[in-house]
């Protein structure tokens, strides 16, 4: 009984790890935006800010988070500011901003990553030189 007991128990694991083993993971790669060619800082990227990052008790107000502001009126400036290091546009990757989207450990906002979508946009909006537009 015991050995019957045992001989389905493995057979049951067997097959329970054989079938696991041939199931693909598909990452949903639906977006809730739709990413245009070319980046308006103002018409694409300023949204998302004010979704998702210029809340209050984050990257807004006479305090913001990181020293940050990403309020409409002081966004483009604080982050191209020289020296600051949150837009690179000579190497985009390198960028605080895009490394902090994602970051595994701690990636902003802290309310949940963004769509990977919406982080290529950024990174796309700063390989075309991060203008305001």
């Amino acid at each position: 009984m015991i050995r019957q007991a045992l001989l389905l128990s493995a057979l049951f694991l067997f097959g329970l790890s054989t079938f696991s083993c041939t199931y693909e993971y598909q990452e949903n790669t639906s977006c809730s935006i739709t990413v245009p060619d070319t980046i308006s800082f103002s018409a694409d990227v300023l949204p998302l800010f004010r979704t998702d990052c210029s809340l209050p008790d984050c990257h807004s107000g006479e305090f913001p988070a990181g020293n940050l502001n990403l309020e409409d009126a002081h966004a483009y400036n604080e982050l191209t500011e020289e020296g600051s290091g949150y837009i690179n546009t000579a190497n985009p990757t390198h960028s605080i901003l895009y490394a902090q989207l994602n970051s595994p450990s701690d990636p902003m906002p802290p309310t949940g990553k963004l769509e990977q979508c919406r982080i290529d946009l950024i990174l796309t909006w700063i390989e075309q030189g991060a203008k305001n537009n």
